[in-house]
């Protein structure tokens, strides 16, 4: 899954976000450029209408919905029309939008949000937030657990519990809870918990961000913290000595 960027007419974006909760609106769009968007007969109207205040729109695509668009460009410029990814994506959301008017009862709008707490290794937050802004943290982790979370197949690191504790407020659909809740019926393992699963979703989000072991991430951040730490109350002459000693004894 990877982030893209499509050039939308104004009003475009914000008329789909209306009619579409915002944990599936990449999902829905990526199953409609694969199963349902067809070509019109005239290829003209690909590249049709203002382009003034066109305006950047960011959507999560797999490789086969962003391939099927690539194909889409493709098969268009052979025909010898213009066009490119954003004027096909204004297209495709021009027809995806009129299908959502007529079937706008099979799109719920009202969601019924749960807030909880959940606890974290200490620095968990901190790395989350390197790679999500705190604004978009509770829509990134709801979409992350209704598309993609699977729980991890390793139950000792479902299982393990923070060293340093750390408390981070999440807010999501009653859904999400669900079916974070579904799973823990399905392990059927003493210790495997909604919060214990929200910890291997959060590490999971991390990981794919990132593209690096969440846990060394959170290591890391904890390392820093603790030489801060450190220095703010013994100085940067004693921390220095310290991690010299440190470094000696690893030596020896």
């Amino acid at each position: 899954m990877k982030q893209v960027s499509f050039s939308l007419l104004p009003g475009q974006a914000a008329a789909f976000k209306s009619k579409v909760v915002p944990a599936v609106q990449s999902k829905i769009l990526r199953n409609y450029v694969l199963n349902d968007y067809r070509l019109p007969d005239d290829l003209s109207t690909i590249n049709e209408g203002n382009k003034k205040g066109l305006k950047p729109e960011k959507f999560h695509f797999d490789e086969y919905s962003d391939a099927r668009l690539n194909e889409l460009v493709k098969i268009v410029r052979e025909a010898g029309y213009t066009a490119n990814r954003s004027s096909l994506m204004r297209h495709i959301m021009k027809q995806l939008l009129e299908k959502l008017e007529k079937q706008d009862a099979s799109f719920p709008k009202q969601r019924e949000i749960r807030h909880s707490s959940f606890y974290f290794e200490r620095g968990t937050k901190d790395v989350l937030e390197q790679f999500t802004p705190f604004r978009d943290r509770n829509a990134a982790i709801e979409r992350f657990i209704l598309e993609e979370y699977k729980p991890s197949n390793n139950l000792n690191d479902l299982l393990d519990k923070p060293e340093e504790v750390e408390s981070m407020r999440i807010s999501v659909t009653v859904e999400a809870f669900r079916k974070l809740d579904r799973y823990v019926e399905e392990i059927q393992t003493k210790g495997i918990t909604r919060t214990a699963l929200m910890r291997d979703v959060v590490e999971q989000l991390i990981g794919k961000l990132s593209n690096t072991e969440a846990r060394k991430l959170i290591a890391e951040k904890r390392l820093q913290n603790a030489l801060s730490e450190f220095e703010n109350t013994f100085g940067n002459d004693v921390l220095r000595e310290r991690l010299e000693e440190y470094r000696g004894d690893k030596k020896d």
